[in-house]
């Protein structure tokens, strides 16, 4: 890392005004051979006392070089402590007041430490950018509730964005932002990078107290913690005779520390050991629904489906043949159908016009359909192959099948007590299939999944459970739904 002779990095996120976050005119002092500017002389001394003194940032690493995270470095007094113990530590600093970075920056500089990274940015739950409320010391925070007071907007980032490799510490110190920031790194499957984590948690007057939220993810990722609740001088608001003061906050600070890899495994000595995967609620050997998230929403592989047929609305028209109802060709037919018609295979379902087989072609016409929907139905027959040439019969020339099949998917019960569920696809299977019975330039097949809504799916998470962004990424490897459209050619 550099830039220019102080080999800092500096990234000015921030857009605004000059005058916005303008460095404050700095004093000076010198704590243990260190040269420090700083704004604010009650909070220097309290940070002097606990990260110099009480060394409540002090941590022996597994490597010579650990990666740092500190969010909230205000002037860099913890990035200057763990220089002076660790020279080669690789540090990465967020602060979003604009001008006590800048005197962060030039507290590196002034003492010539080196390998650390200034992000001009608060941390929060999502990247972009929010109302910033300062003080000129270390208490600037994010403003969030609706109503907040504010002195300008700031960059914010995600941290989830920023941990892609292991980190031996991650301090934060961001007054409020602990459990969004924590809770967004877990979602995003990075919380098992973080070897130790040393957080200041900050509880406001009027606000929603998170204190047990992050205990629980902590729990629950597989850390150790002890909460230490600083002296009197640091924070009386906590110190007997208790009362719940509603208008002062307070704070106290939370260790949590992963334990060490079992040192019996054959993993050679200084090795990185491979992440743990945080699962959370997901940690389970029964499924959080039984019914593919429909007691819960709509189901992921429905979502696709109906995609699918969305983006080949057109198709739908004319005389239609859908399997088991006709809530498709109603929802995406419009008035550019002319007849509906519904297949199923026995007796009994009042909106079947035809009770026919699809395996045999018995009960069902011939060149009659300009449209047939087909959506999970070919999984429930055993002679698949000759399925899909009685549809091909069943239509008209230049007529279209819309269909759709599963690749990855729990067993459906209901259709295994009835008439069974016999098959999986892949995007080749099905192409295979269907270019037997419509010829190979007929036949278009796509593929919708990744490997966290196939797992989401598996587990009966529902498609509103998903981010739309987590919804469309494709992964060839991992095929969830496969969709067909076959024409019959002329």
């Amino acid at each position: 890392m550099s830039s220019g002779s102080s080999d800092v990095i500096v990234r000015a996120a921030r857009r605004g005004s000059a005058e916005k976050g303008a460095a404050p005119a700095p004093k000076w002092t010198t704590i243990e051979g260190l040269t420090v500017a700083y704004t604010d002389e009650a909070s220097l001394r309290t940070a002097r006392k606990d990260i110099f003194e009480q060394r409540i940032y002090h941590f022996e690493p597994a490597t010579p070089s650990p990666l740092i995270i500190d969010g909230g470095a205000h002037v860099g007094m913890a990035a200057m402590y763990w220089k002076r113990v660790m020279p080669a530590a690789r540090i990465v600093c967020f602060e979003p007041d604009g001008g006590i970075a800048a005197l962060l920056r030039k507290n590196l500089s002034v003492n010539g430490l080196t390998g650390v990274e200034v992000i001009e940015a608060g941390l929060a739950a999502a990247a972009g950018e929010a109302a910033f409320c300062a003080d000129g010391s270390d208490g600037g925070r994010l403003v969030t509730e609706a109503g907040g007071d504010a002195d300008w907007r700031v960059p914010t980032a995600r941290l989830s964005d920023h941990v892609r490799e292991p980190v031996e510490l991650l301090k934060l110190n961001i007054e409020g932002q602990e459990w969004p920031v924590l809770s967004d790194l877990e979602q995003a499957g990075r919380l098992g990078l973080v070897r130790r984590i040393i957080l200041e948690y900050h509880g406001w007057p009027g606000g929603r107290q998170s204190l047990g939220d992050i205990l629980n993810l902590l729990d629950r990722a597989g850390y150790q913690y002890i909460v230490h609740d600083f002296d009197r001088e640091t924070n009386p608001a906590t110190k007997p005779p208790f009362r719940i003061r509603n208008h002062a906050p307070w704070f106290c600070l939370v260790y949590a520390e992963r334990a060490a890899v079992d040192s019996g495994t054959s993993r050679p000595p200084h090795s990185k050991a491979p992440p743990i995967v945080e699962m959370g609620g997901l940690r389970r050997v029964t499924p959080v629904s039984r019914v593919f998230g429909l007691d819960r929403g709509t189901a992921i592989d429905r979502h696709y489906i109906e995609t699918f047929l969305a983006a080949h609305a057109s198709d739908i028209c004319g005389r239609v043949l859908e399997i088991g109802d006709c809530g498709y060709t109603r929802r995406f037919g419009g008035e550019g159908v002319s007849r509906s018609d519904v297949l199923h295979a026995a007796p009994g379902n009042r909106q079947a016009t035809l009770v026919g087989d699809l395996a045999t072609g018995a009960g069902i016409p011939r060149e009659a359909f300009d449209c047939i929907i087909l959506t999970q139905t070919l999984l429930c027959i055993e002679d698949v192959r000759s399925a899909i040439a009685n549809c091909a019969r069943a239509l008209a020339p230049e007529g279209v099948v819309l269909a759709t099949v599963p690749g990855i998917s729990q067993v459906s019960r209901y259709d295994m007590d009835r008439w069974g569920d016999w098959w999986r696809f892949t995007t080749l299977s099905a192409r295979r299939l269907f270019e037997s019975a419509f010829g190979a330039g007929n036949v278009a097949v796509e593929a919708f999944g990744n490997v966290l809504a196939a797992t989401g799916f598996l587990q009966g998470m529902a498609a509103e459970e998903l981010t739309a962004r987590e919804l469309e990424h494709r992964d060839a490897d991992y095929e969830l739904v496969i969709t067909i459209r076959a024409r019959r050619a002329n």
